[in-house]
């Protein structure tokens, strides 16, 4: 007798190994995946909020200064900053602020999935001012949200052409 195949008994050990072989795989192997995604996630939400804190920060260090020797600081509020880095006379305003989820940068959008933008604005002996010819050195916060992880960046910038002032 010329026996070609397989006996039911051979087919069910197969499935069976298989089965428990896919068993001891299949958790690791989730947990690596979904692990790969949070900070997939995580590296989005970071690189997006760095670029736009670092561009902030670039910016506002550069601003210009006024004939009186003030800089040339058109509006500061908690979520706003208007302020020129272009000429003395404060023409060409730069404005950070948020809409949305959208930190923008003079209406164009610098960085999303943002749910706070902060700023502080200090005087020249570091104390909190809302005066805006005292302004010397800002605080700017960002916190970012996208996938259930949240970050947090915070700096501070000193307006480099008022030091000393």
């Amino acid at each position: 007798m010329d026996n070609k195949g397989f006996t039911m008994i051979e087919l069910v050990m197969v499935i069976t190994l298989l089965g428990i072989i896919g068993g001891i795989i299949a958790p690791p192997l989730y947990q690596a995946t979904r692990g790969w995604f949070e900070v997939t996630t995580r590296e989005g939400i970071t690189e997006s909020g760095r670029i736009a804190m670092e561009r902030m920060m670039r910016e506002i260090r550069n601003t210009r200064r006024t004939s009186a020797n003030n800089p040339c600081v058109s509006s500061a509020a908690a979520t706003s900053f208007v302020f020129s880095n272009y000429s003395s006379d404060c023409s060409n305003p730069v404005t950070f602020d948020i809409s949305g989820s959208n930190i923008r940068r003079s209406g164009i959008n610098l960085a999303d999935n943002v749910q706070t933008l902060a700023f502080t604005y200090y005087d020249g002996n570091n104390a909190l001012t809302g005066t805006l010819t005292n302004i010397r050195r800002v605080g700017i916060e960002i916190v970012s949200t996208r996938g259930g992880e949240t970050t947090r960046k915070y700096s501070e910038v000193y307006l480099s052409n008022m030091r000393g002032y």
